[in-house]
Parts: structure tokens; C-alpha cells; sequence
């Protein structure tokens, strides 16, 4: 069967200052996998093409990516049985099913599949649009490929677990399906099916000063993630059971992409790569075991329990050189309340034996959870100073439908957002400029909360500058003169904020999180 596996271009209201940004599409890249291996004929169309190419739509709206006359015009050229659609983001998601409307006016026959995280927490809702023949709930591949296999005998759907269908017009859910527990089973992504997208983010890349080595490939070691923290929406679609990828698996990958592609570079978007300790040790001595040569971050966050100076040494050794922590709150009664629970004390250790190794580390932290007051703000920005780490990444806090945070301030009247995922509403639009313009807790205005993030980054990029244990940890890091040339891009970044500050310019939400988008490159998950 010809399948085509479709990303959605990004169509925004001009008062969503989010920046666009592309990213390797692993998840589909998975999914081509085994659909090949499957023995069906796949094409990835890539509709955002470029994060920096937009089109003006009128009537407020703007469109990254191609036009629907684009999208259907691939849609002709392939001529495809079945297409799958990746539906990933909440504020976003009326893209995706934009091109199930497309697909359907061209050739009603064609099997419209949805996938991705959006269409995974809300597989009832998004079934409501009828252009969506079925919505493939959580980890896709085993499902897919069984889902396919299926239809194309023309046999009914009824046993295939984690998928919403239709019989008979009436919506059916199948029960859930098992996690996969052991990843080394399945291909790597179909990296051949993405090779224009890779060339695109190389290009758009090139700029990046948070990049050591350039090319850079992003790589998924594990999935899923324990923890329970009570403002992530990861644990909606993928539970909080952690499997993880070999050492040899994993290493086998970077050696294909350095020795097929020219990576040099490579980072792990796990949601917690760290899980075991073992297995962290096992990847490091595979990498200097094969001597690669090849340099590694986190920038996706990498959790704190496990680490030690014998892990971080290896990992030093093996060529990771930049690590980032999700702590989100300085507070240790926070920590409780948002169900994080990292040892802050343990986490200060961590960054002193990462700063001295060389590392370069950074943490990110939320702003405005509904139980926080200044007092607790404070800490937070105080506790960035009493680590000495190079770089502190502030957010506003952004409720994501169905997490127990935004439950709590939906019940408090501060948030609803629930009429606008509906496939049919005319407001979509406004949950990205929510998210944009960020929200309001029982004891902060918006505004307020806009303030705290300015002066947030304001206090620890001045503490930084006047630091005199910011200048000895620089020392450290400067080994060669790859590091030297690294740091002297790196620092442009907050030294053109603080610029910017000293010239009158205010931080902003918005101004921050283009900044953001530079120094944490976080990637889409799967």
C-alpha cells in the first residue's frame, strides 16, 4: 500500500508571537520504519519546510509551510491508500485536521489515520471530525503496522488495540495496546524518507551558538518518563513507564548518522534519558570504546537522581559537554506540591561536579504555578545564583488541557480552554495566543507574572556578569580551542541581552522565548 505521512505546516494568529520552529521528525520517521519494513511504500511530506518562510493569510492569520494547494497537489503526486497525519500540538492542531479535510475533498476512499500527542490525550474530540477515519492512540508502530495489514485484507478493526474507529458511524475504542518493551526491536528512524527536512534544519542551524560541532542530529534513547509531575502532559499519552534503548543500540545509531550523514554532533531529546545509571555508564564507555569523536548534550533535560562525579566523568569523557536540568522550581515545599520532587540540595552537588569537570549546564524553571508568592519567585532566582550554573531557562507556566495543574486553575475560574479543541471551533486560534501572552494565578496578574520572568532573567544575567566564580568556572571549560571558539559564541547571547537591558529595551515574555528557542532547542517528542 502507498502510505503518506504528513506534518502539518503551522498556521498562527499574528498576536501568537510563538516562535515557529522545525525539528527532525523522529516520530515519523519510526513509523515510515516499520511501514516499510512492513513492505509498504511510504513518503514523509514535511508541510513547515522552513521556521524562517512565512505567508501573510489576511484576516490575521499567517501560515508557515505550504499552502493547502500545495499539500494537495503532493497528496495528487503520490496518490496515496492511506495518509497518517501527525497531530501534535494542542494550539496547533487545526492543521492537522485542515489537511484530513483536503485529503478528503480530493478522494474520500483515501484512509485518513491520525497520530502524535494532541490526538493521543484527546482521541475522542478529535474523532468528532469526520474527515478523521481513525486515531492510532500512544506508541504507534506495532499499531500501525497491524492497523494496515487489516485494511488492506479488508478485515474490521475490532481487536486492534490503541485505536478510536468508526462502525458504522458509531465511535468505537479499542482497548489500550502494551508498551514496547523491548525498543532494540524496532528500525531506526527511516532517515533516507528525511533527508530534505535534515538539509533544511542543517541550513537553518548554522547560526546557532549553542552548537559545539555543526551538522547536529537529534536521537531518542528511551521513552516515557517515571516521574509525576503534575503540570506535564508527556505522562497523558505515554503513561510513566520508562523503557530505554540499548547502550550498543544507541551507539549504533550515532555511528550510521556520523558515518552516512557527517553528524558531529548529537542530542538526546529523551524526556529522561538518565533513568539508570547503568545503562548511562554503558552508552558512555560504547562511545569511547569506538572512539568517535563526536559531541553530545541534554537539551531536553536530564534528571539529577542518577548522576554522579563516576557518571558525569564518563559521560565528559564520551563527549557530552552541555547538560541541562528540569528543576522548574528553587522551593523544596514546591517541589512537593508540583510532584517534581528533585533533591535541590543533590542538585546543587550535581552542577559544582558538572562545573568542574568543564561541562556547560543550564536549568529550567517555571514561573506561576498557582500556589506560588513572590516569596517563593525569589528563591527561585536565588537559588539559580547559589549554584553557580551557566545558564538559568525561565517560562511561564502554560496549562496543558487534561494535566492536574490546569484542572486546579480551571477549577479556581482562571482558565477553560476545552471549548476551543473541538475540531469545529472558529476560536482554536486563541489557545496559542493564551499560551503566547501567558496566563494569570490567583495572586498575579499576567502582567505581573511577565514582570517576575523579566526580572528573573534580569538578576541572574547581571549576577552573572559581577560573579567572580562565574569567571573561574569559564577557566574550567577551556580546554582546546574548539571550547574557546564555542565560548566566545556563546557568550554574544546574554551579552546582547544585557545590552539590550542597559539601552532601556524591556524583556518580554515574547522577546524571551525567541532567546529560549536558541538556548534549549528543545525537540518534538514522538
Amino acid at each position: 500500500m502507498r502510505v503518506l505521512l504528513i506534518y502539518p505546516p503551522l498556521t498562527m494568529h499574528k498576536l501568537d508571537k510563538s516562535p515557529p520552529s522545525k525539528s527532525t521528525l523522529i516520530g515519523l520517521g519510526y513509523i515510515g520504519a516499520v511501514l516499510k519494513k512492513a513492505g509498504h511504500e511510504v513518503k514523509i511530506l514535511d508541510c513547515l519546510v522552513s521556521s524562517f518562510i512565512s505567508t501573510d493569510l489576511g484576516q490575521d492569520f499567517v501560515r508557515y509551510g505550504l499552502s493547502d494547494e500545495q499539500i494537495l497537489e503532493q497528496i495528487k503526486l503520490f496518490n496515496p491508500d492511506v495518509v497518517g497525519i501527525s497531530c501534535m500540538f494542542t494550539p496547533y492542531f487545526k492543521d492537522a485536521h485542515n489537511i484530513a479535510r483536503i485529503t478528503k475533498e480530493y478522494n474520500s476512499n483515501i484512509l485518513v489515520v491520525f497520530g502524535g500527542a494532541h490526538n493521543s490525550t484527546f482521541p475522542e474530540i478529535v474523532m468528532q471530525d469526520k474527515n478523521v477515519d481513525i486515531s492510532v492512540i500512544g506508541e504507534g508502530e506495532e499499531t500501525i503496522v497491524e492497523l494496515l495489514e487489516r485494511y488492506k485484507n479488508k478485515a474490521d478493526l475490532h481487536g486492534v488495540r490503541g485505536v478510536i474507529h468508526r462502525v458504522n458511524g458509531v465511535i468505537e475504542k479499542e482497548g489500550p495496546r502494551d508498551f514496547i518493551e523491548n525498543l532494540d526491536e524496532i528500525p531506526f528512524p527511516a532517515w533516507e524518507l528525511l533527508e530534505n527536512e535534515l538539509e533544511i534544519i542543517r541550513k537553518e542551524s548554522k547560526g546557532n551558538k549553542f552548537l559545539m560541532r555543526q551538522p547536529m542530529a537529534h536521537i531518542l534513547t528511551s521513552r516515557g518518563c517515571p516521574n509525576d509531575c503534575y503540570f506535564c502532559s508527556v505522562k497523558l499519552a505515554w503513561s510513566r513507564k520508562w523503557r530505554s534503548r540499548s547502550a550498543k543500540n544507541v551507539v549504533d545509531e550515532i555511528e550510521f548518522l556520523k558515518n552516512k550523514y557527517g553528524y558531529r554532533e548529537f542530542h538526546f531529546v529523551d524526556d529522561n534519558s538518565s533513568v539508570s545509571k547503568k545503562r548511562m555508564i554503558e552508552i558512555c564507555d560504547e562511545l569511547i570504546k569506538r572512539k568517535l569523536d563526536v559531541k553530545l548534550a541534554t537539551p531536553t533535560g536530564i534528571a539529577i537522581a542518577t548522576l554522579d562525579k563516576e557518571v558525569l566523568g564518563k559521560m565528559k569523557k564520551a563527549g557530552f559537554y552541555r547538560l541541562c536540568f528540569g528543576l522548574e522550581t528553587g522551593n523544596p515545599q514546591s517541589q512537593i506540591i508540583i510532584k517534581k520532587r528533585v533533591n535541590l540540595e543533590k542538585a546543587k552537588e550535581v552542577i559544582k561536579v558538572a562545573n568542574s569537570l568543564g561541562f556547560w549546564t543550564s536549568a529550567t524553571f517555571i514561573f506561576g504555578f498557582p500556589h506560588e508568592t513572590l516569596l517563593e519567585f525569589n528563591n527561585t532566582i536565588r537559588f539559580t545564583q547559589e549554584t553557580n550554573m551557566d545558564f538559568a531557562i525561565f517560562y511561564l507556566l502554560t496549562p496543558q488541557p487534561g494535566t492536574e495543574v490546569y484542572n486546579i486553575l480551571k477549577e479556581q475560574g482562571l482558565i477553560d480552554l476545552d471549548r476551543y479543541i473541538d475540531p469545529k471551533s472558529e476560536d482554536w486560534y486563541k489557545i496559542g495566543i493564551t499560551y503566547c501572552n501567558g496566563f494569570k494565578t490567583s495572586l498575579f496578574s499576567n502582567q505581573e507574572l511577565q514582570d517576575i520572568l523579566a526580572k528573573a532573567y534580569k538578576d541572574f544575567l547581571f549576577y552573572k556578569l559581577r560573579s567572580l566564580s562565574s569567571y573561574m568556572n569559564l577557566v574550567k571549560k577551556i580546554k582546546n580551542w574548539e571550547d574557546f571558539r564555542y565560548m566566545l559564541g556563546l557568550a554574544s547571547v546574554p551579552l546582547n541581552m544585557i545590552l539590550g537591558m542597559l539601552l532601556g529595551n524591556k524583556l518580554s515574555n515574547v522577546s524571551i522565548r525567541d532567546k529560549d528557542k536558541e538556548l534549549s532547542n528543545i525537540e518534538d517528542k514522538i
